[in-house]
């Protein structure tokens, strides 16, 4: 459990200083396409199994779904988008002296919140969810060059920049930890589940719709949702 979650850490601070390797940043919405299909993919293949086995009130799990989908929904408003691996703003990416200081930040509450909430399902009874855990560090990566981007590009230093992004990182961890240890956690555990697959559908879903124009690139991303889709249904 100890490796995993080190793993997931280290994992997301490694993605931010993608944003620094000009020729990966072309294949950032690749990988953010790669990453939502497997999110959704584990949400109908383990997670909604679970939820349901669980509990018996269909009602009740399914209402708690849609009430993560909707906090999902509000935390975009804060974080821009940046879970889809960039942000819904106006401002021009070539331009260092467009972003407000206040942008990253509110962006960086909205994504750690997310994280926290995620790493709840991290650790089930059975200790880590390789499978979520493999979806997460995935979805992980584009956020963390997002991240990384902001700060730097609204003239904060290198150094700074990965400090944030450490905020994140740690955001997910410290959700596992209460997650598996919090007794009110464990005791509605059902519930909780729940929660997530609304927060992770939203993100998922949000992720593989994002506009996009290109035939090419919708060709593409149609194989790379089959892969993600084939990937999770062949993992244990």
């Amino acid at each position: 459990m100890v490796f995993c979650l080190c793993l997931l850490f280290v994992a997301t601070i490694v993605s931010g200083s993608l944003f620094f390797a000009f020729n990966a940043l072309k294949f950032l919405k690749y990988i953010s396409v790669f990453g939502g299909a497997f999110l959704l993919a584990v949400c109908f293949v383990d997670m909604l199994p679970d939820v349901f086995a669980q509990n018996d009130n269909v009602l009740l799990c399914s209402a708690f779904i849609l009430i993560g989908f909707l906090l999902q929904l509000l935390l975009e408003l804060i974080s821009k988008g940046a879970e889809h691996g960039h942000l819904h703003t106006d401002n021009s990416k070539d331009n260092p002296h467009s972003h407000s200081h206040l942008t990253p930040i509110m962006m960086l509450v909205g994504v750690s919140i997310h994280a926290f909430f995620e790493g709840f399902a991290l650790i089930g009874e059975n200790g880590i969810n390789t499978s979520l855990l493999t979806g997460v560090i995935l979805h992980n990566i584009p956020v963390s060059v997002v991240i990384v981007g902001s700060f730097v590009q609204s003239n904060s230093s290198k150094t700074r920049a990965f400090c944030m992004l450490s905020i994140f990182a740690i955001m997910g961890v410290a959700g596992a930890l209460i997650g598996h240890y919090s007794l009110f956690v464990m005791r509605y555990a059902h519930i909780v589940l729940s929660f997530v697959v609304g927060i992770l559908l939203h993100v998922s879903v949000s992720t593989l719709f994002d506009n996009e124009r290109s035939h090419q690139y919708n060709f593409i991303r149609f194989l790379i949702v089959i892969a993600a889709f084939g990937l999770v249904l062949a993992l244990p």
